[in-house]
């Protein structure tokens, strides 16, 4: 029989969302699609849950080798449809008719298992995958044929979302909690709009600048993410790269290459890549941590010098959590919809409010002030 004629696997959502440093397991809910062109006698149905973690290995054999020697298994689960703890008895077997049969099925899967990534050190995928065995050419005569798996896989993504209050919706819109800096030339402000922001999004960044003498003009600025990847284990290793960001395609705003005012303040939109060239963050985990640093860069120069112009370079660090694009793609954070629930007759109800929480800013590194004529 054709392999995709037998059957397949859909799955309710393929994209997990699971909150940072949740005890809370989640559930794979899905359907098994088996498509017989005969009568069938079966002999197990099952679902299977599982997920992989490669890190790459720094001893110079493994590197020899091809990198990835460092290989796990991080979770694994299975739940069996058919047979039941009530249909064990082998004289009365499962028989499916021609046709279309469909089993649902709900499982549950382990809390804390790390997000999916795929980068040049880390890999983390899971997957889902739905088993039939059967007996091939039976005529119906219970062991006489030869038995035969098919199934089905479908992948499946877990996604971490921003900490916070998810059902408040406010958690990615977080500000970056701006400071007065004071420079030789001048005072200024970078305002970052979000502390966490999905890769294929726009960062928005708002300079304020109030010139302390005259003649400042910006000749320059550089926005960077930094990446830090740390695999740790057998062979602990560090590596870093850096992804220079440019004006996203909406961007409407630039930065005067003339004097600056008085006061100027203006909002420039970057662009957040997609691509291998940047990986989401991720929790520090045993075997991998992922982490990201927001670098803005400020060439200023004014009259003076043996060359006429002074210049000084002023910079900007903060870190910031960049999510999975997937989480961009959301539209909202949405409780789903249920019947209607039951009565509540003689139910008792307690009323209360819950504390708001408040975590203090992210702190800004030191200014680097490098003048030179």
């Amino acid at each position: 029989m054709p392999f995709k004629s037998i059957i397949s696997l859909e799955l309710l959502e393929p994209t997990i969302y699971v909150e940072a440093a949740s005890d809370t397991t989640f559930v794979i809910r899905g359907t098994i699609d088996i498509n017989l062109p005969s009568t069938t006698i079966v002999k197990s149905i099952f679902v299977r849950f599982d997920g992989k973690m490669e890190t790459k290995s720094y001893i110079s054999s493994s590197m020899n080798a091809g990198g990835f020697a460092q290989k796990k298994s991080i979770a694994y689960h299975h739940l069996t449809l058919y047979p039941t703890m009530t249909q064990t008895d082998p004289n009365r077997p499962l028989v499916l008719n021609a046709g279309l049969t469909q089993y649902s099925f709900e499982m549950q899967v382990p809390s804390k298992l790390p997000e999916t990534v795929d980068c040049s050190d880390v890999k983390v995928n899971y997957h889902a995958a739905a088993v039939m065995e059967y007996e091939s050419n039976s005529f119906l005569r219970v062991g006489r044929g030869s038995i035969i798996k098919s199934s089905a896989k479908h992948d499946i993504r877990i996604v971490r979302l921003p900490s916070g209050n998810l059902l408040a919706g406010n958690n990615a819109c977080e500000f970056i909690d701006p400071r007065t800096h004071t420079s030789t030339w001048l005072q200024y402000q970078v305002l970052v709009d979000k502390k966490s922001i999905a890769l294929g999004s726009e960062l928005a960044i708002t300079f304020r600048m109030i010139p302390t003498r005259e003649e400042v003009s910006v000749d320059g600025v550089t926005v960077q993410i930094l990446e830090r990847r740390d695999v740790f284990g057998k062979s602990p290793h560090t590596s870093h790269a850096v992804q220079s960001l440019l004006p996203s395609a909406t961007n409407e705003t630039k930065i005067p290459k003339t004097a600056l005012p008085e006061l100027w303040e203006g909002t420039v939109r970057y662009s957040l890549p997609v691509g291998k060239s940047l990986v989401h963050s991720t929790q520090e985990y045993p075997d991998f941590d992922i982490k990201h640093t927001l670098l803005v860069s400020m060439v200023l120069s004014t009259t003076g010098g043996s060359t006429g112009r002074m210049r000084k370079l002023v910079t900007f660090q903060s870190k910031i959590d960049l999510l999975d694009e997937a989480v961009g793609k959301l539209g909202s954070l949405k409780v789903p919809t249920y019947d209607s629930p039951p009565p509540f007759d003689d139910s008792v109800f307690v009323f209360g409010e819950y504390d708001r929480k408040f975590t203090e800013p992210t702190a800004y590194s030191d200014i680097n002030d490098n003048e030179h004529e």
